[in-house]
């Protein structure tokens, strides 16, 4: 999935496991939604990969969606020529048709496992999956307790904010958004699309940044480690955008999801917004620098917000850890489903997908 276009949409948050998968849902608008049901390793990623292959290749435009917990794996897909998505629709983002058969399909995955295999190893099974449900509360733990650090950090830095910066900051900006070019961009998505950029994943914060800059020729980056100030400016410019009709993709801080926006990218302009903080960074080569919003703090404060911020960066790299026992304990799992499953119905099931699929261009 290098070069391509991707997000998350879902994380592990202050508030647990946060899945934004009903945002490319759109019967009104789009063509079909299917979601794909079945354990691991009934091959729902790969047929996800197989589809967007053949769909790239007839030059259709493809957002990827890879699972927080396991980059290389695929949670969706989203074809924006078809108006059609691909979804995981099994836990923890258990997903349901809305409008079944007219706009949203469900497809068995597991229809012809070896169930025999299955039950005789039911003991096992139960084992892996009460572990791997126990790190992913660890991990959920750990980011909760670096979010209230986080959060203080916000709290004390906000008065220090340089109101007059963000006020002229502002200003500057919705005049350029205001003046922008417009590439006439699809709105069967809708205004806003809501998306993340970065996750607590597989022993370390993983951070889509290739996707900022494809999307972002013009990308501003605000040096925020503190939060307050980069908030106040994004939601600034967030509401702007709502208010003004401009097509805007909001993507929320992974772990604050939805308190906190940490990235705008607006793609009818050209143009993005980012937060470089601590946990995702940015290579500032041709991007434009926002500077100037934070006035100079007090000793004592800049010292017990250093030592929150080093504390929450501790909890995240113990939180990333435990996402990686998960992830280990998944790919046991899925050993048993791969023995279980078989694949001469997964082409059967590509076939009449990608049939159905360029049925709608």
């Amino acid at each position: 999935m290098s070069n391509k276009i991707k997000y998350f949409l879902a994380s592990n948050t202050k508030r647990g496991f946060i899945p934004l998968f009903e945002d490319i849902r759109k019967p009104e608008e789009g063509n079909h939604f299917y979601i794909l049901k079945g354990g691991p390793g009934s091959g729902k990623s790969s047929l996800m990969n197989r589809i967007s292959k053949t769909l790239e290749e007839k030059g259709h435009k493809i957002d990827y969606f890879p699972c927080a917990s396991d980059p290389n794996s695929i949670d969706g897909i989203l074809d924006y020529d078809a108006k059609v998505a691909i979804v995981d629709g099994t836990a923890p983002h258990t997903i349901d048709p809305s409008c079944p058969g007219a706009y949203d399909t469900i497809i068995n995955m597991g229809e012809d496992w070896d169930k025999e295999h299955l039950r005789k190893n039911k003991k096992d099974i139960i084992e892996i999956s009460k572990n791997k449900t126990n790190s992913h509360k660890a991990a959920t733990s750990c980011i909760k307790s670096a979010a209230l650090l986080l959060e203080e950090n916000m709290n004390m830095s906000r008065e220090f904010i340089n109101q007059s910066a963000i006020d002229a900051w502002t200003k500057r900006l919705t005049k350029e958004l205001s003046q922008g070019k417009d590439k006439s961009y699809p709105l069967w998505l809708g205004l806003e699309q809501k998306r993340l950029l970065s996750a607590v994943s597989v022993g370390k914060t993983v951070f889509f940044e290739d996707t900022l800059k494809s999307l972002c020729p013009k990308l501003y980056v605000i040096e925020d480690d503190w939060g307050s100030a980069s908030n106040l400016l994004l939601t600034r410019l967030h509401k702007y955008a709502l208010d003004n009709n401009i097509p805007i993709i909001t993507c929320y801080c992974s772990i604050s999801t939805p308190d906190k926006i940490d990235h705008l990218i607006f793609p009818s302009l050209e143009i993005g917004f980012t937060n470089s903080n601590s946990f995702h960074t940015v290579n500032k080569d041709q991007t434009i620098s926002i500077y100037g919003l934070i006035n100079k703090m007090n000793t004592t404060v800049h010292s017990t917000m250093r030592r929150n911020l080093s504390s929450a960066r501790q909890l995240i790299n113990t939180a990333n850890n435990h996402i990686s026992q998960a992830k280990k304990l998944h790919d046991d799992l899925e050993k048993y489903y791969v023995a279980a499953m078989n694949f001469d119905k997964v082409d059967n099931i590509y076939d009449k997908m990608i049939n159905e699929i360029l049925d709608f261009e």
